[in-house]
């Protein structure tokens, strides 16, 4: 495959560089793709190297985008070390395609055919083809080798890149890793996806810490235990990080199998981030929803696996008994504010205790039962069960939570 791509884009270079003419059978298509547009942003082939930013609009530059050069720096690392001693660099750039920080050995970085420093401009019509250019371009990820860059200046290396998204799902900008010797890219390419969704990691998590700024100063009842889940996403964070650097320490000695299941595991531990982080902002913002389609089972768990914490805290067991597969239309936020706020209600009312929880299917959708078990010392009659009643197609509003045990959410 690197043969054939290898074969073609030298092909494609000189045809282009002889005629004009861009070949539509001898590029990969995410690279004819990339020559179209290079093309018809008049990007000059034979270009030695990219142009720059001056030295004070570099720094200032850094300075506006600190949060994200902060955010990528230990993933970096971690990839220039997974990359041992082969010529390496590993880049970032941000959403316009400008150099922002890059990391590798002295010779990439400051040799005769370095990489393009801080400040250089690579978007496509500057630089044509390229690991940060094509990345945002394309708005996916992607890898090039040696010749399939546009300009002859970059064609000793071979790239790939990944966009890489803020809080809000916006593009913030582009990690990118270059190599001298293609197969090197393989060894790198899955703790590069890891290390590009840590980075989207950090930049959620600070931006749910400005979201539990907001609970607290609302002084909400629930803005503790929601301060503790918050506690916890961090520690994911630092979970993924140490697991990224052990895989890098193993990649650089050539040790593919240990790492390929620290990369495993830091992928779980990123899939499960997502999901918590999302509850999360569903959880500290009091926003409505168009309704869909819920999975309502699979919300119970995911909210009782976020309330690990608050039930040690609380010494609270949790007992899952017939939890059946149901799905539900409802607004997804406040149906998971109430159900969170039930169980948090229900931590609270039992310390020392245990709550009990089913879920099944009713005529009229979906009915949860949480039924609290007394503590030492605590009577049974002073613990009311709780029953929650979700309607089939019906947007959840907070009229139909007047049934629920105010006591509990107060508590």
């Amino acid at each position: 495959m690197v043969t054939l791509s290898l074969e073609g884009a030298l092909e494609a270079g000189r045809m282009y560089r002889s005629t004009g003419a861009i070949s539509s059978t001898l590029l990969r298509p995410h690279v004819l793709r990339s020559w179209e547009r290079s093309h018809l942003g008049g990007a000059d082939p034979r270009r030695p190297r990219a142009e720059g930013l001056g030295t004070l609009d570099v720094e200032r530059l850094r300075d506006r985008q600190d949060a994200l050069v902060r955010a990528a720096q230990p993933y970096m690392q971690a990839l220039s070390r997974a990359s041992g001693r082969e010529r390496h660099a590993a880049m970032l750039g941000d959403s316009q395609a400008v150099v922002l920080d890059v990391l590798g050995d002295q010779q990439t970085i400051h040799g005769p055919e370095r990489v393009p420093g801080p400040g250089a401009l690579l978007d496509e019509a500057a630089c044509g083809t390229n690991g940060i250019g094509t990345a945002i371009a394309e708005n996916g990820y992607v890898e090039l080798v040696g010749p399939e860059h546009f300009i002859e200046g970059f064609q000793a290396f071979t790239c790939q890149g990944i966009p890489l998204r803020d809080g809000t799902g916006a593009m913030a900008g582009v990690l990118s890793v270059s190599v001298r010797r293609p197969e090197v890219v393989y060894r790198l390419r899955e703790i590069m996806l890891c290390a590009a969704h840590g980075i989207e990691m950090d930049l959620l998590a600070a931006r749910l810490e400005g979201d539990l700024e907001r609970v607290l100063v609302a002084r909400d009842h629930w803005a503790e235990a929601l301060d503790r889940l918050l506690g916890d996403i961090v520690q994911a964070q630092a979970a993924v990080r140490l697991r990224l650097a052990f895989a890098a320490e193993e990649l650089s000695s050539h040790r593919l199998t240990h790492a390929r299941e620290l990369l495993a595991l830091a992928t779980t531990l990123l899939e499960q981030f997502r999901r918590h982080a999302a509850l999360w902002r569903v959880l500290a913002r009091d926003e409505a929803a168009a309704p869909r389609p819920i999975q309502l089972d699979a919300l119970v768990r995911d909210l009782l696996e976020l309330l690990r914490t608050e039930a040690s805290v609380r010494n609270v067991e949790i007992v899952l008994c017939d939890i059946e597969s149901v799905v539900v239309d409802a607004d997804p936020n406040t149906l998971a504010r109430w159900v969170f706020r039930s169980l948090i209600g229900a931590m609270r009312a039992t310390r020392g205790g245990a709550i009990r929880v089913d879920l099944y299917r009713s005529a009229d959708g979906a009915a949860l039962h949480i039924f609290p078990v007394p503590g030492p010392g605590m009577a049974q009659a002073s613990l009311a069960p709780l029953k929650l009643v979700v309607p089939g197609r019906l947007i959840l509003s907070p009229e139909l939570g007047a049934g629920i045990d105010r006591t509990w959410l107060s508590a």
